[in-house]
């Protein structure tokens, strides 16, 4: 029922308007085992409108940067010199020598790259600012104050580059600031060694049984090459085959790039999604095998996003706050928030897709928007949260859904920061 209720509330993919399992919409389009890897798509969802009277002035959001390459080169070369090693030994297969042509181009195009925006990542978020300009056109209108965020990683400060470039192109009579620091780092990309030691502790056994379960390379091995005595003695299947896959998901951040798609069945893509999905529960999610809450390391980006609104509806001045950061900010950011029943404790590994998938959360260009609502004479503010450009519930009660009224969400947000007590870090002395 929960997956019912998640569907019906998100409002999500068009062609998935009934409750579909995990398996189901990866099988429809395989793209979405990707996961975080899956190229920004806009969603072909219509909006609900506001309650009569409400117009929107101002927009917080928190954007992960597009698409891009691998982070690093052993990414590309390990899996390479495994192909190549068997190339020249002559036991390579002709589907390993396709996978070996692939992934050389998707080298050649990474090479000096690593980590960097794609060139579809940074067009990802022109079009996303684009779309909220043509949504919220107030917001944007002349005398517009928007402050734009990002940390100091190249890729995301590009896509911040990106989007402020085309929003002043369309936009030229806001005002509109920038800044990439360390300065802003205790929200924006906030770490916290001691908290992830204590409740990550367990990880390496862990993740040897996530692997033991969704992992299987018997049959991936004997398509890339033709000699099993060679498979035995020189290849770790498990690691050639999670090596591969996300060559295959990170192909889908650059135009025209070729995929590794022909070597995998539907159970090998859907398992292997489930692998990456229960990684990311586990470790930013509410995974009970990490004490239930590892996304508290958001308190204080949840805390900017109340303080930035506190100012900006005390300023009566329409605009917007633009953060621009990190799949690993954002996936915990929307369960902290309690963004559609992200924060579900699940111990049955096979549930665990029924409210937690990685390709609604974090895809490139993944995004929380939260946008404000005001009417003439009236004090009541409301808002509206949305998840990659969809409508998203709150564990708010609400008689206008799917809006709330600030006051209410605003009392949960600090309620839920205030509670929230971590280890002292470096930067906290």
């Amino acid at each position: 029922m929960k997956t019912i209720r998640l569907w019906l509330i998100a409002t999500t993919l068009p062609v998935l308007v009934t409750a579909q399992t995990a398996r189901t919409e990866i099988e429809e389009c395989p793209d979405l085992a990707a996961g975080k890897y899956l190229a920004y798509h806009a969603p072909e969802v219509r909006l609900t409108p506001a309650p009569r009277g409400y117009r929107p002035f101002y927009i917080s959001t928190f954007a992960r940067h597009g698409s891009r390459y691998l982070t690093k080169e052993h990414k590309y070369t390990r899996p390479l010199s495994v192909l190549h090693a068997a190339d020249e030994a002559g036991v390579l297969s002709d589907d390993g020598r396709r996978a070996m042509a692939v992934i050389e181009s998707l080298a050649e195009m990474a090479e000096g790259r690593y980590g960097e925006l794609t060139p579809k990542g940074a067009h990802q978020h022109e079009q996303l600012i684009e779309r909220m300009v043509e949504t919220y056109p107030a917001v944007f209108a002349d005398g517009a104050r928007i402050d734009a965020r990002s940390t100091y990683k190249t890729r995301a400060f590009l896509s911040m580059a990106a989007a402020c470039a085309h929003l002043k192109g369309m936009r030229p009579g806001i005002t509109l600031t920038m800044d990439a620091s360390q300065h802003d780092a205790y929200y924006m990309k906030y770490k916290n060694p001691a908290y992830e030691a204590m409740h990550l502790a367990n990880a390496d056994s862990v993740y040897r049984a996530a692997d033991s379960a969704y992992v299987h390379p018997a049959r991936l091995m004997s398509r890339l090459f033709t000699d099993t005595a060679y498979i035995a003695a020189n290849i770790d299947g498990v690691q050639m085959m999670q090596d591969l896959f996300e060559l295959h998901g990170i192909s889908q951040s650059s135009y025209d790039a070729p995929g590794l798609g022909f070597l995998f069945d539907d159970d090998e893509l859907y398992d292997l999604w489930q692998r990456n999905n229960f990684e990311w529960y586990y470790e930013k999610g509410p995974s009970p095998l990490s004490g239930g809450h590892m996304y508290y390391l958001e308190c204080n980006l949840l805390s900017n996003f109340v303080t930035m609104a506190d100012e900006a509806i005390a300023s009566g001045i329409h605009g917007a706050t633009l953060r621009y950061g990190h799949d690993t900010n954002l996936a915990p950011l929307a369960a902290l928030m309690g963004i559609d029943s992200l924060q579900v404790r699940i111990r049955d590994w096979q549930r665990i897709a029924d409210t937690y998938r990685t390709y609604r959360i974090i895809p490139m260009c993944g995004n929380v928007q939260v946008i404000f609502y005001k009417r003439k004479n009236d004090s009541d503010i409301i808002v509206k949260v949305l998840l990659n450009e969809r409508e998203a519930s709150l564990p708010v009660a609400s008689d206008i859904l799917p809006y709330y009224h600030w006051a209410d969400v605003r009392r949960l947000w600090i309620q839920t920061a205030e509670a929230i007590s971590l280890p002292a870090t470096d930067g906290d002395e």
